[in-house]
C-alpha cells in the first residue's frame, strides 16, 4: 500500500484521539487540495499492509481515519487494513474520498462494497474551493458526511455541530496542519 504519512494523535478528523493514515496517490486533482504532495503515485512509498498495522497497533487510538491521496484507488489494500483494525477491536473507522457515495455504490466492486460495510463514517465528494463552509469533517458543502454505523451517530452529530479545528504537528523541521480547510485557512500558515 502506498502511504504518504501516518500521524497520532489526530483530534480533528473524527471522534477522540485517532490514528491518521494518508495514502499516496490521487487522480482527482481538486483545486485547493490540502495535500497536493500526496497526489503523485510514488512507488517508493509502498509498505505492506501487515507492516503498517504492526507499526501502529499498540498506539492508544480511539479510531482510525484514512485520507490521502485517494484511499479508494487502493481498495484491496484498504480492505485488508480495515480487516486488521476491526479484528483488533477498532470499529470507528472514517474514510475520506473524492468519489461520491453514488460512484462508489455503483462501481460494482466487491472490495468497495466491503469497505463501505465495515467503516463507521464516509466523507465523500471532491473538494470544491469555492464551496468551503464551516461544517467540521468536510471541506466543502458539496461533500456529505455519511454516518454508516449507527452506534456512532450521536458522537458524530455533536462533532458536526461544533467548529472546524486544526492539529499542528512539527516533524523533522516541517509544520503539518491536520484538519479540514476552513475560510482563510491560508492565514494559519503565517503564524508558523
Amino acid at each position: 500500500m502506498r502511504i504518504g504519512k501516518i500521524l497520532f494523535p489526530v483530534t480533528t478528523l473524527g471522534r477522540g484521539k485517532r490514528l491518521g493514515i494518508w495514502v499516496q496517490g490521487c487522480n482527482r486533482f481538486c483545486d485547493g487540495c490540502s495535500n497536493p504532495e500526496l497526489q503523485t503515485f510514488d512507488e517508493t512509498k509502498e509498505v505492506s499492509v501487515r507492516e503498517i498495522f504492526d507499526g501502529v497497533k499498540d498506539l492508544p487510538f480511539d479510531g482510525v481515519t484514512f485520507s490521502g491521496g485517494e484511499p479508494f484507488l487502493q481498495t484491496k489494500e484498504l480492505r485488508k487494513l480495515i480487516d486488521l483494525f476491526k479484528d483488533y477491536g477498532c470499529n470507528d473507522i472514517l474514510v475520506y474520498t473524492g468519489f461520491t457515495m453514488e460512484e462508489l455504490v455503483t462501481s460494482d466492486n466487491e472490495d468497495v462494497d466491503y469497505v463501505l460495510s465495515n467503516i463507521s463514517v464516509l466523507v465523500d465528494g471532491p473538494f470544491v474551493k469555492s464551496l468551503v463552509d464551516d461544517v467540521p469533517l468536510r471541506g466543502s458543502r458539496n461533500q456529505v458526511v455519511w454516518v454508516l454505523d449507527r452506534q456512532y451517530e450521536s458522537d458524530y452529530r455533536k462533532i458536526l455541530a461544533g467548529e472546524k479545528k486544526v492539529d499542528v504537528f512539527r516533524i523533522d523541521g516541517e509544520v503539518h496542519f491536520i484538519g479540514i480547510p476552513f475560510r482563510n485557512y491560508d492565514e494559519l500558515y503565517k503564524k508558523y
